[in-house]
């Protein structure tokens, strides 16, 4: 097997990992922010253990941005999760791309091509399918938070971005430890059964820590085609798995939005490589 192929493997792996996210989530009795507290709690114990105890903070405004829209994508995730159909939460923070582009284009001053302004009017598409598809359940807010959570993503990579060859993992750790810290106070105003928080733990190992580990290691000898291409698994999975498991129906608008959108994200990858000038790597 060389090294591609089980950069894929990992990748499918990471995927299908975090899928489980959903289906934790809606059956979990805690409060929302408890349950993202003790998520982002456990993963930044893994990430401490993976960094040997001995972070390297640098402090800068990117790293600290960074952690905090990475801490905003783990919470509002799980708010969005239920708040709104886990198919929403799910396929609404894959709108994170074209934020990113316009970010890029804002921040960074990248040039915006003609695919992202199509891929942009093709995610609005999408999100109007999602949203209007599920607004009869009274599940506007957490379309909106399922919405921010895109946002914060995108925000989390652009952060990324400007530390360019410091190591994402600083920023995933005190991303974690902010998370832990802003559900902190939930364990007093809603206190969790015990019985709900062996799950929790569980997300926190391998539904956050674990995958991270695995794209980072897998990203080495993936093309970004790769990444984009089969992480994909996550969206697809994860409303499957709360069907099965508790029934909900995500509808026919939220199907086809969905589908609209992740087409959108797949065809925005696939010209962005073509865009990319070929430049000969060790590892491609």
């Amino acid at each position: 097997m060389n090294q591609r192929t089980k950069s894929i493997w990992l990748l499918l792996l990471a995927g299908l990992l975090w899928s489980i996210g959903g289906v934790f989530i809606k059956t979990n009795d805690a409060n929302p922010f408890v349950i993202s507290s003790v998520r982002g709690l456990v993963a930044a114990i893994v990430f401490f253990a993976v960094l040997k105890g001995r972070p390297k903070m640098t402090w800068s405004r990117p790293q600290i941005l960074g952690a905090l829209a990475y801490s905003g994508v783990l919470t509002c995730f799980v708010l969005a999760t239920k708040l709104t159909s886990a198919a929403n939460a799910i396929l609404l923070e894959y709108t994170s791309p074209i934020f990113a582009a316009i970010l890029a284009w804002l921040i960074l001053r990248e040039r915006l091509h003609g695919y992202d302004i199509l891929a942009i009017a093709g995610v609005g598409v999408g999100m109007w399918l999602l949203m209007s598809g599920s607004l009869s359940g009274g599940h506007a807010a957490g379309n909106v938070i399922g919405l921010g959570t895109g946002v914060c993503y995108a925000v989390f990579v652009i952060c990324l971005r400007l530390q360019k060859d410091v190591s994402p993992y600083e920023t995933v750790f005190l991303g974690n430890i902010f998370t832990f810290l802003i559900g902190l106070p939930f364990f007093f105003i809603a206190p969790p059964a015990l019985a709900s928080l062996p799950p929790v733990v569980f997300l926190g190992v391998f539904q956050i820590a674990l995958p991270y580990l695995l794209l980072t290691y897998a990203s080495k000898n993936a093309k970004a085609i790769d990444i984009t291409l089969f992480t994909i698994l996550e969206p697809l999975l994860n409303p499957v798995w709360v069907f099965l498991y508790t029934g909900e129906n995500p509808g026919v608008r939220t199907i086809i939005g969905g589908a609209v959108l992740l087409a959108v994200v797949v065809m925005k990858a696939v010209f962005a490589l073509r865009q990319t000038p070929k430049i000969p790597q060790e590892n491609s």
